[in-house]
């Protein structure tokens, strides 16, 4: 794709996100979303912040965990999680994403091939973590009868077992039908045969590999308490197994290829049409998932502000 039609691209992704965001504000009310936002309640909201900064750690093991042991220390990996999270949430257009490979590399000497395979790698674990709760906040809310929570958990977890297959067959079609056709080619078959060697060298430690699948999963289960400790701030107190089941559709939603800026827009998006199957009025479902989101990014932009200072004034002391 040529830089023109990514440009077009983006810009047809920015107007959709826009036309998103002003649907669901209608949906709920401006001053309804600023009403939740006044009278949110202390005690609750402070207990979610604490899981906000729970969850990055278990963001940072798992980041810790898909490296080799020794390659990277607890600390650090908190930190480059934290700082790599509020770039991939707060720079436009996704373009954040690489902000993790960029930090392995500046901060473990992880060369960027390999930081982008421990990107996919991360991804795919929120994937496979995603559908897991997705299909267990499902079949706790409508019971072990219904088969399309269960088969939609089976694709999602099945789905980020295919990366390696995947990378291998992309590798194996440039290579052979491609690479002949110029320099260009032959750049990309050496990419994505550093990228698949990349990806082997993470499945070759699979008890590392498990740890980080499980730490995916703790890391989930303190972001749906964290989500269900800001509703109740915000006066609703619905079931656990719904605001689960309601926010994993929410949080797929952003795989969509329309984003702004911080999910704004998609995620409300599937946060409403989520919470209405599920019987939420849909005023209350619009104006709760303006408000948790507006918190979240409170929460994920202190997080990552305090990461990023220390890690550029760890980098500028080092200098």
């Amino acid at each position: 794709m040529t830089e023109p039609q990514q440009r077009i691209r983006r810009a047809i992704g920015a107007v959709l996100a826009l036309g998103l965001i002003a649907l669901v504000l209608y949906l709920a009310r401006p001053a309804s979303v600023w009403e939740l936002l006044r009278r949110t309640d202390g005690p609750p909201l402070a207990a979610a912040a604490a899981l906000a900064v729970a969850a990055a750690g278990l963001r940072g093991l798992r980041l810790k965990l898909l490296l080799p042991a020794g390659r990277l220390g607890g600390a650090q990996a908190v930190l480059i999680v934290g700082a790599a999270q509020a770039a991939a949430m707060f720079v436009p257009a996704r373009a954040g994403e690489a902000a993790l490979p960029w930090l392995l590399r500046r901060s473990a000497g992880w060369e960027l091939t390999a930081g982008l395979s421990t990107l996919l790698a991360a991804r795919a674990l929120d994937l496979a973590s995603l559908g897991a709760w997705a299909g267990a906040g499902a079949l706790a809310v409508w019971g072990l009868t219904q088969p399309a929570a269960l088969v939609a958990a089976a694709v999602l977890l099945a789905t980020p077992l295919l990366l390696p297959t995947l990378v291998r067959a992309a590798e194996r079609t440039v290579v052979r039908t491609l690479a002949v056709r110029g320099l260009r080619w032959r750049r990309w078959a050496r990419r994505l045969r550093r990228l698949r060697q990349a990806l082997d060298d993470i499945c070759s430690r699979p008890l590392r590999l498990a740890g980080a699948a499980l730490a995916s999963l703790a890391m989930w289960a303190a972001t749906w308490a964290f989500t269900w400790l800001l509703l109740v701030a915000m006066g609703y107190r619905w079931p656990l197994a719904e605001v689960v089941a309601g926010s994993a559709v929410a949080s797929l939603a952003n795989l969509l290829p329309v984003n702004l800026v911080a999910n704004l827009g998609t995620l409300e998006a599937g946060w409403t049409a989520a919470f209405t199957t599920l019987g939420k009025p849909i005023g209350d479902a619009a104006a709760s998932g303006f408000g948790a989101h507006l918190w979240a990014l409170v929460f994920a932009a202190a997080i990552g502000a305090v990461c990023w200072l220390i890690v550029l004034s760890r980098r500028a002391v080092e200098r």
